[in-house]
């Protein structure tokens, strides 16, 4: 057997030697249909004789009729005159063509013959009108001759080629004969060469087997703690439950993790993650068929055989406990928290991804209720998910159906009890879920970004709505930190003003304080721009944010909106009362109106008069309604009959 280098350069050479035998092969057989094709051309130069005999048969019919005076010998000399001059013009086209261009005193020759012949055209048109048949019939010798000339060298010049072109041919085909000798030898060697190198490919083949083997265990596992990966695990988890046990799934995320990475540096964060997956390692230790994986980053899941959820659960909090343990790494001591989410299978029929989504589910529910537990799936996490889902895919299209739509809640000056404005506030009606809280979709159109849409909706609508009501009248819209990034709001505002017809002073924008703290300077910039327009700005939910009293001074706020949160328990808690005449007194300072979100009670509205709030809003004055009812308390509250305003439908009047 050959070493396997001499194998390769000889089968190198192998396939150069076929390659250029196939290129030399390729030309012969080129150069064979080329000779061919030249035969194939000089053969057909005997057509130069057919010229002839038509021009012998055109003198003969012509000399005839010069003689008799037939008509028919007239006819078939005209005949046989147009016969002729297509004949003159298939010479000029093709091999024969080449023929004549070979030879300048050729092509004079044809040339004279052509315009010769083309000269007695008026004559064969109607050979009657001639008047002297005898000196055309003269004119006309000299036609003969010429033709002859060319037609002799035409056969020359045919058998002259034909001879070259059969000693390529023979030369061309003895060069393909060796070549396919070569061809045949050189694909003989190689044969025989691949059969002898054949036992060395059933080992390298073994060896790559042995080489795929390990290459799966890499697949299958994580590089950094050894831990099988998600491939692995999912692979592991679907090879059944052993009687009389349950499966259970945890899934475990590590609290700060990131800090911890941002603060020692990945070395050291890495570190940690092996110690992580030792002391899980050391855990399912003795667990028949228990396992631990790590999914990515910090993630990990432990999957275990119970027999019962209080073991499973007993077990979970025992990891939980073992890993948040202080790890000493490098010298020193680190603590880190975790939080697991616990799924159980509910019998033999399972799904290893969604039992897997499950116990992650739980673990986020635990990440928000309290970090540091174990979470317990249960099917309304399941339901509260594709609520969410089934209500993000809604919300595309809810505004185009008619679905979300502004309700209005009045605002009332405490001093004289009349309404002063209202606050546009989005509600949703879906068609099978029915209302829809804002508490749950807004935070939905926030994440998924449809906030904007419906931001533009509301203020668009409100602009017109307020159209229908006193023109003392203002009306209020929430914007979203959203919406102010995106820097269109001015232009939308702006558009909506114009499509209405509404005064830039009858709109009131509010924003939260959670929106400053986004962007400052940005959020400062847009609302510069809205309130030179004429437009007011509020900042809604004053004092629940962490740097309220620090924007106060960066902005000039038309109202401040005092949060309901201060209301709740107000004759009760004196501290309540304490701090909202505290703002009262900044917003004095400032030059801007209070108003108190929130009220609820009579009680708390005898509480609010001696403080100097201007303006209340709350169920004690009214819930949120549709434009239509809204204008008809405004009207009844000013003593007025409820007309029908310019505009409304008669759903809105009804």
């Amino acid at each position: 057997m050959l070493p396997l280098a001499w194998f390769r350069q000889l089968v190198l050479v192998i396939v150069a030697v076929l390659g250029i035998s196939a290129v030399l092969h390729a030309r012969v057989v080129q150069d064979s249909a080329d000779a061919v094709g030249r035969s194939m051309r000089f053969d057909v130069s005997w057509i130069g004789a057919h010229g002839r005999i038509e021009a012998a048969q055109l003198e003969v019919h012509l000399a005839r009729y010069a003689a008799l005076r037939l008509p028919a010998d007239a006819e078939s000399a005209e005949l046989y005159y147009q016969i002729l001059l297509g004949r003159l013009d298939s010479w000029d086209v093709g091999g024969y063509r080449e023929f004549l261009d070979s030879s300048p005193a050729n092509r004079e020759t044809f040339d004279r013959l052509r315009l010769l012949v083309e000269s007695f055209e008026a004559e064969f048109s109607d050979l009657s009108q001639v008047e002297s048949l005898p000196a055309l019939l003269e004119a006309w010798r000299p036609v003969g001759p010429a033709i002859d000339q060319i037609g002799a060298e035409a056969t020359t010049s045919a058998v002259s080629k034909a001879a070259e072109i059969r000693e390529t041919l023979t030369e061309r085909q003895a060069v393909q004969n060796y070549l396919v000798v070569t061809l045949l030898g050189a694909g003989l060697l190689l044969l025989v060469l691949l059969l002898l190198q054949n036992r060395s490919l059933r080992r390298a083949h073994a060896d790559a087997r042995r080489a795929a083997d390990n290459f799966s265990y890499v697949a299958r596992h994580d590089s950094l703690t050894g831990l099988p990966n998600r491939n692995a695990f999912v692979a592991y988890e679907e090879s059944g439950v052993p009687n009389g046990k349950r499966l259970a799934v945890i899934a475990l995320d590590l609290d700060g993790f990131k800090l911890v990475n941002d603060t020692w540096g990945h070395v050291f964060g890495d570190k940690l993650l092996v110690q992580v997956a030792q002391r899980l390692e050391a855990a399912i230790r003795g667990k028949p068929g228990a396992l631990v994986a790590r999914l990515g980053g910090d993630e990990f899941v432990v999957l275990t055989y119970p027999r019962t959820a209080r073991e499973a659960k007993g077990f979970a909090e025992k990891v939980l406990a073992d890993i948040t343990r202080p790890y000493d790494i490098d010298g020193g001591k680190v603590t880190i928290g975790a939080t697991a989410g616990l799924a159980l299978a509910d019998d033999q029929r399972w799904d290893a991804m969604t039992l897997m989504a499950d116990a992650d589910l739980a673990q986020n529910e635990a990440k928000v209720s309290k970090k540091g537990s174990v979470g317990l799936y249960n099917a309304t996490l399941r339901q509260g998910v594709e609520r969410r889902l089934r209500l993000e895919n809604a919300l595309r299209d809810a505004i185009g159906r008619g679905e979300i739509v502004p309700n209005y809640q009045v605002q009332v000056d405490l001093r004289s009890n009349a309404i002063v404005g209202v606050e546009a506030l989005a509600r949703w009606q879906h068609p099978e879920l029915g209302s829809v809280s804002p508490a749950e979709f807004i935070p939905i159109a926030e994440a998924s970004g449809q906030i904007a849409h419906i931001g533009r909706y509301m203020i668009e609508q409100a602009c017109r709505d307020a159209m229908l009501l006193p023109d003392d009248i203002h009306v209020a819209v929430n914007l979203s930190v959203i919406q102010i990034m995106q820097g269109e709001v001015i232009e939308t505002v702006e558009n909506a003003l114009r499509a209405s017809g509404l005064p830039a002073q009858r709109l009131k924008l509010e924003v939260t304080e959670s929106v400053l703290m986004v962007n400052p300077k940005r959020v400062i910039e847009v609302l510069e721009g809205l309130r030179s327009r004429g437009i007011a700005i509020a900042l809604d939910d004053f004092g629940t944010g962490f740097s309220s009293l620090s924007y106060l001074s960066t902005f000039r706020w038309d109202e401040l909106k005092i949060d309901r949160s201060f209301l709740q328990n107000l004759d009760e808690d004196t501290l309540g009362l304490a701090i909202i005449q505290a703002i009262l007194v900044m917003a004095k300072e400032l030059g801007a109106k209070v108003i108190v979100e929130g009220i609820e009670s009579p009680k708390q509205v005898q509480l609010l008069e001696h403080t100097g709030c201007d303006i209340g809003q709350g169920f004690l004055f009214g819930r949120p309604e549709p434009i239509a009812a809204v204008r008809a308390t405004i009207l009844k509250d000013r003593g007025l009959a409820s007309q029908p305003a310019v505009g409304t439908t008669d759903q809105e009047t009804a």
